[in-house]
């Protein structure tokens, strides 16, 4: 066998190996929720946000994460689609409006992520997904992320429920990347404390009492040099982030951490919509 053969069948076995690995990991299963709606009110402002989760329609095994987060006059809308055994993003989107307006796009490759900037022209009824570019560029992604892939803020409430339901004592690691950076952030679950909670279920009345939790903390560092100011945040919180989970339901119940101008500052869920159907 010369040594070009020898090469050939080296990277034919690496890749078989390579397949039947990714033919291991079982599709999970949606949550049991399909909407969680979080509020918080601090001094003369509340602020909303609603987190969905769906198959996405043309793809059965992809799942896609939309987000609608509001306060005062500023809005955001964040739409993903990951796969669903990894947290790993593929696309997202994110358009904000407010004084500015503004549409970013992503695309997430191997090696980088393709990030595309949209902004409203002169006529203001052209919908956002026809706005023209006005950025466009390639950004480098992390060593890490070449092993673990990218994922998104968000997306870290449903991996922090996975990790929960194992029970205390476990971790893992992801990359985040926000929009110019990158974060590595360590996932690890414990013990939590009772919450008072007071939520309603669609079409199922309310739940309120106190609740036994578990809890997933959330240490953040940056990977790498930031290209700017650290801007990750967890529905608005950022430094210490712990996140309580109903022991029986597994439901995220509350989120803690520390929110720009208040301090420390606890997010409840208010809302809840079941899932009905796996699809």
């Amino acid at each position: 066998m010369n040594k070009r053969t020898a090469i050939l069948l080296l990277s034919l076995s690496l890749a078989l190996v390579s397949v039947s690995r990714a033919a291991n990991i079982e599709m999970p299963p949606l949550p049991d929720w399909r909407v969680l709606e979080f509020e918080e009110k601090a001094f003369w402002a509340t602020a909303r946000s609603r987190l969905e989760v769906l198959a996405a329609p043309d793809d059965k095994e992809r799942w896609e994460l939309d987000v609608l987060s509001s306060v005062v006059d500023n809005s955001e809308q964040i739409v993903v689609r990951f796969d669903p055994a990894t947290g790993r993003t593929l696309t997202r989107s994110r358009l904000s409006r407010g004084k500015e307006q503004r549409l970013k796009v992503y695309q997430y490759e191997t090696d980088f992520v393709v990030r595309e900037r949209h902004n409203p022209g002169a006529d203001a009824s052209v919908a956002p997904q026809e706005w023209p570019v006005t950025h466009s560029g390639k950004i480098t992604a992390p060593a890490a992320a070449k092993v673990t892939g990218l994922t998104e803020p968000y997306l870290l409430i449903l991996l922090a429920q996975r990790l929960q339901a194992q029970g205390p004592d476990k971790s893992m690691e992801v990359i985040v990347h926000t929009d110019l950076n990158f974060y590595r952030v360590r996932l690890t679950s414990g013990n939590g404390i009772p919450i008072d909670v007071n939520y309603a279920v669609t079409g199922q009345g309310s739940v309120s009492g106190r609740r036994e939790t578990l809890a997933v903390a959330l240490q953040v560092t940056p990977e790498g040099t930031l290209a700017e100011d650290t801007d990750f945040n967890l529905l608005g919180l950022r430094g210490e982030i712990i996140l309580f989970f109903d022991r029986s339901s597994g439901l995220p119940l509350q989120i803690r951490g520390v929110a720009p101008r208040i301090g420390p500052t606890a997010i409840n869920l208010k809302s809840v919509t079941m899932r009905t159907s796996r699809q």
